[in-house]
């Protein structure tokens, strides 16, 4: 269903579709079958990703499909995403992903999967439609906000994944598509989820000053995920940006956001300091 929204100054807003991807649904389920156990809700995960995992669990998938085990201890979900979203042309014959998609499509062609996905594939449209009003909304203030859009963005294409933890999200580019895919309680916070990862995908990839992104945090921020400078930065980057939206946009007193996030990002302030000077400026 796709859609226009209003333009913004001079910048030509993409067009915005909210899709249900059978891959994502396949790749989330074999990744749950095979001991895909992340979880930040402290009370448990959706109904629908327990109802998933306990079918699938009932049977040993990692002697049947390697590769899909292989792949799944090399790479961060992010990285398997965009090998079937994107479908990136540079994928060796030989490699762990190749021998991931291959397994993947055997995968989905399991009896059991298949009704899984038949079973479920409803809930999942129905939960996408739901929240697309306020992509939408997000969308349309984040852009005029930063008052920039990636020249090579056409489309943003709208995806929900139930099978996910909660408040886990993704965003990734391919030629002129960007994709935004959201885990359960994308709907809490004003969308922050879904705020924090369009960060992601429309901001430019600004550099913070060394002192903000010191090495004496990476060790820390590593155990979350957070494994090199260059993401550290852009986390930082995402996050001070969310925080001055808050404060600007939303008129929200960002006092307590700002301390939950010097919890992990102890330089917040000076980054939020930095992103607000460049605001100013018109250089985001």
């Amino acid at each position: 269903m796709p859609r226009r929204i209003k333009e913004t100054k001079n910048i030509q807003i993409p067009k915005l579709e909210v899709r249900n991807p059978r891959d994502v649904f396949m790749l989330f389920s074999a990744l749950n079958a095979m001991g895909y156990n992340d979880e930040n809700n402290t009370k448990g995960m959706t109904l629908v990703r327990k109802k998933i995992r306990n079918v699938l669990l009932g049977y040993d998938w990692n002697e049947k499909y390697p590769k899909l085990k292989k792949a799944f201890k090399t790479y961060h979900p992010w990285h398997l995403l965009n090998a079937i979203l994107a479908k990136p042309k540079k994928i060796k014959k030989t490699s762990t992903l190749d021998g991931f998609i291959s397994d993947l499509r055997k995968f989905s062609k399991e009896p059991l999967v298949r009704k899984l996905w038949r079973d479920f594939k409803i809930y999942q449209t129905k939960e996408a439609k739901k929240l697309f009003p306020l992509f939408e909304k997000e969308t349309a203030r984040l852009i005029a906000f930063i008052n920039q859009l990636p020249k090579r963005t056409k489309k943003i294409v709208f995806i929900t994944n139930p099978l996910d933890a909660y408040w886990s999200g993704f965003a990734l580019s391919a030629g002129e598509i960007g994709y935004i895919i959201v885990g359960p309680g994308a709907e809490k916070n004003h969308g922050e989820l879904i705020r924090h990862e369009l960060l992601h995908l429309l901001t430019s990839p600004l550099r913070l000053p060394r002192r903000i992104t010191a090495d004496r945090h990476h060790k820390r921020l590593a155990t979350m995920g957070y494994g090199n400078p260059r993401i550290i930065n852009r986390e930082y980057v995402v996050r001070s940006l969310n925080l001055l939206y808050e404060s600007v946009v939303l008129k929200r007193n960002i006092s307590k956001a700002t301390k939950y996030e010097e919890k992990n990002f102890p330089h917040i302030r000076e980054a939020l300091t930095f992103m607000k000077t460049k605001k100013e400026k018109g250089r985001l």
